[in-house]
């Protein structure tokens, strides 16, 4: 069995230095040591770039996607991607848009510390993703992670994770399920499928203005350079409709044209603040993430 590993940074693949966190990428290395006497694998390592990953642009997404396709064309049994937890979802996401329907799984792992420290869960995750391209359990791309609070590691359909919660680094998806777990063998929950939509030459700037809700927003947001508005909505996916101030807002960007978005809500009954979106031009979108929002748009207006 042959495995492609693009390290590309991250906290897994840094350590302290001068009480700062780093990259350093002699330790990315370390999480093949537990492998060295296994004979049923060969790792072949790459790295297009090293950073951390608050710090990822187009550059490092246009880098990877290439790197992914080269990888794609040779014969592989899987590909794991070492990464940073802050964007880990944006980053995967953009790979499950681009190459969804691969013929083999592409899995992307990252830590809460960094491997020196004891309570890291980076070589967990590792290993998650490498028992998961053993077992053949499913071609597609996933996210490899075990939360601090439980003995099993899942397996998430990035398009379905959710942004981190305040302050903590546990990962969850959509509804609570991801898509397998494991415990020393894995048990699968739901289906995988995908069309890859092939690579996306993600533009240096989004262009997309992000409105998240808070009480009483003023909306003096600039619109220059604006060519989409996503707004992320309280839970419930509510806007504060009854604020004159982003009525007038919402006018603002009819006028120039600006194409408005908020998430969806699972519900099948909206609440009375939504009964306006219509008039105010803001356009619900289907049940699911801000993040696969977010990257789904990017990616269109990056060929615009």
């Amino acid at each position: 069995m042959k495995i492609a590993v693009i390290f590309t940074g991250g906290t897994i693949g840094s350590c302290i230095k001068n009480d700062f966190i780093g990259v350093d990428n002699k330790m990315q290395y370390v999480l093949l040591k537990n492998y060295e006497n296994d004979n049923e694998i060969k790792f072949v390592t790459s790295s297009p770039y090293s950073i951390l990953s608050e710090n990822l642009s187009s550059k490092e997404l246009n880098l990877l996607q290439n790197e992914i396709a080269e990888k794609l064309s040779q014969d592989f049994d899987g590909i794991i991607v070492t990464h940073g937890s802050d964007t880990l979802q944006y980053t995967s996401t953009a790979i499950e848009m681009a190459f969804g329907d691969c013929q083999f799984p592409i899995l992307f792992v990252s830590a809460d510390y960094p491997l020196e420290d004891t309570r890291s869960n980076g070589f967990a995750n590792f290993q998650g993703a490498v028992e998961f391209i053993r077992n053949k359990i499913s071609k597609g791309v996933f996210v490899s992670y075990k939360n601090d609070d439980e003995d099993i590691t899942n397996i998430h359909i990035p398009s379905k994770t959710l942004m981190h919660n305040e302050l903590h680094a546990n990962i969850y998806s959509i509804d609570k399920t991801p898509f397998a777990q494991y415990d020393g063998k894995f048990t699968v929950n739901g289906t995988y499928s995908c069309k890859g939509n092939g690579i996306t030459n993600y533009s240096e700037d989004s262009q997309i203005l992000v409105v998240s809700s808070t009480p009483a927003d003023s909306y003096s947001y600039s619109l220059e350079n604006v060519k989409a508005i996503l707004f992320k909505p309280y839970h419930s996916a509510t806007l504060n409709t009854s604020n004159e101030k982003l009525v007038n807002f919402c006018k603002s960007a009819t006028e120039r044209q600006i194409p408005m978005y908020v998430l969806g809500s699972k519900l099948d009954t909206g609440y009375e603040s939504t009964r306006i979106y219509n008039e105010l031009n803001i356009q619900p979108l289907p049940y699911g993430t801000f993040i696969s929002a977010y990257m789904k748009l990017w990616a269109e207006l990056s060929g615009i």
